[in-house]
């Protein structure tokens, strides 16, 4: 083979390589502030169409429970909850999160998980994925490192206030469970989301 067509198919070849590890060192990352912020418009979309949605198939279109009845056993055949408000809680999680995984997944596959539950290894400190219930902390949408879960760019914690009450997403229980979130690091704070205010960050 002539000395001209090896180094020809080496340099090819070396090509071939540095492409390769110039997509990998590309994608491999934290999603920058536009993907961010477009990852960020897809979770309040879905967040408001399963609030509408629920709302709209069990009490019509354009009405909602009253708040007076939120705290009542739901008259429905299936019964997720005792309560009304933690009977379409769950509803509308569920859709969300499908929402959610259908559209996040189209335009950042490997750049978030939807209830990544997360522990603490007990002797490192280091942060892991985990199945054990005690000791671990569930958010409702991470967004993070290109397939690393444990690299936590961003939490998001949905919330879906009942009916038309208007009460203050930001409570003491919110607050504290946020607090629990922002333990297990990331590169923002972790903010809550609702059909109501969208993004809404501690004041």
């Amino acid at each position: 083979m002539p000395a001209a067509t090896r180094a020809g198919q080496v340099l090819q070849k070396a090509g071939q390589v540095a492409e390769v590890i110039q997509g990998f060192l590309y994608v491999s990352k934290f999603l920058d502030e536009a993907q961010k912020k477009h990852a960020e418009d897809i979770i309040v979309e879905c967040v408001k169409e399963a609030h509408f949605k629920v709302e709209e198939d069990l009490f019509g279109k354009g009405k909602t429970l009253p708040a007076t009845d939120c705290k009542k056993p739901p008259s429905v055949e299936k019964k997720l909850a005792p309560t009304w408000a933690q009977h379409l809680g769950k509803l509308k999680h569920a859709m969300a999160f499908e929402c959610i995984q259908q559209r996040l997944a189209e335009k950042f596959p490997n750049n978030f998980s939807i209830e990544p539950r997360y522990r603490r290894e007990e002797f490192t400190n280091d942060l892991m994925l985990t199945d054990r219930w005690v000791g671990s902390k569930q958010p409702d949408v991470v967004l993070h490192f290109t397939r690393n879960a444990t690299r936590i760019q961003c939490i998001y914690e949905l919330k879906f206030p009942c009916g038309n009450e208007q009460s203050n997403p930001w409570s003491g229980e919110v607050q504290q469970q946020l607090a629990l979130y922002k333990a297990l690091g990331g590169e923002c704070e972790p903010v809550i989301v609702t059909p109501q205010l969208e993004i809404s960050r501690q004041p």
